[in-house]
């Protein structure tokens, strides 16, 4: 979730706070905001995180999406995300297409759906953090459209760990398995972002106006069992462990060097940990998996 995806989500979201004005001698009337219905919490997180229409979910113009109160739906969005990522490696590989091009063309699914906003994140955060003097150069840097060599690196380094790992799970797994652990992936990996959110502020320099706020504590724990269920469910012991240690390490390394690097989070910064989620969690699944 790039900074550029704050501006994108924006576009999809017309902001009119208007009041209505008295007529006849009426009173004037303030607009109370009501509380956003679950499918609302859900096309709201699909507008943030992917590029899929939300046609089937209509906004008031008066009220925009609360993304705040969508944040428990943000794992869901990764499962359906990696779910179609999986659904694409099993067809290919099912027609015997090589493992390498079945990764690509998976990894290829997910940016497509997602308008490659996470791993615009994370090339805007390497850059940013390596190129930087001071918090100001490096969200300057952040925001800057242009890509720097840190920024070309990581994305580089990104991209072949995870088509390896993608050719890593077709050796260990199958059919609707691949499927089942894309999703569990996807899921996770969003989750991060939600555990980031409730821990760490939102840095002055971010345009994240929209997501400013920490996901009540309720929200944030049907999030994390969207995410933990199902890998509890389909993964071994062993693997869950390491999966919920790693991603939830990582994500607390991410979230205090931000806070040092730029003074809290941006919505770079949160792309960047969702790419480093999805990375750290199928490592730990096929790690598990090839261990028996």
């Amino acid at each position: 979730m790039a900074p550029k995806s704050d501006q994108n989500a924006g576009q999809n979201v017309d902001q009119n706070e208007d009041q209505t004005q008295p007529k006849d001698g009426q009173k004037n009337r303030r607009s109370v905001k009501p509380s956003q219905s679950l499918l609302a919490d859900l096309a709201a997180a699909c507008l943030l995180l992917s590029r899929v229409p939300v046609s089937w979910h209509r906004f008031d113009d008066d009220f925009p999406p609360d993304f705040i109160s969508a944040q428990w739906a943000f794992p869901i969005v990764g499962l359906s995300v990696g779910g179609i990522a999986g659904l694409i490696l099993w067809i290919a590989v099912s027609l015997d297409l090589p493992v390498i091009v079945a990764a690509a063309l998976s990894l290829a699914v997910m940016l497509a759906l997602t308008g490659a906003m996470h791993e615009d994140g994370l090339a805007d955060t390497v850059d940013g953090f390596g190129g930087g003097r001071d918090a100001e150069t490096k969200a300057k840097i952040m925001h800057d459209s242009h890509i720097g060599s840190y920024g070309v690196m990581g994305l580089c380094l990104s991209t072949i760990a995870r088509i390896g790992l993608l050719v890593a799970l077709t050796e260990q797994s199958d059919g609707l398995m691949l499927v089942i652990i894309m999703a569990i992936v996807g899921a996770g990996a969003r989750f991060q972002v939600v555990a980031m959110l409730r821990l760490y502020p939102i840095s002055s320099f971010a345009k994240l106006g929209m997501l400013t706020g920490r996901p009540n504590v309720r929200r944030g724990l049907v999030a994390m069992a969207i995410w933990i269920v199902p890998l509890m469910m389909f993964v071994p012991e062993l693997g869950c462990v390491a999966a919920i240690v790693l991603a939830t390490a990582i994500s607390l390394w991410l979230g205090k060097l931000s806070v040092r690097q730029i003074g809290g989070l941006s919505g770079d910064v949160m792309g960047a940990s969702i790419i480093l989620g999805e990375i750290s969690i199928l490592s730990c699944i096929i790690a598990a998996l090839a261990s028996g």
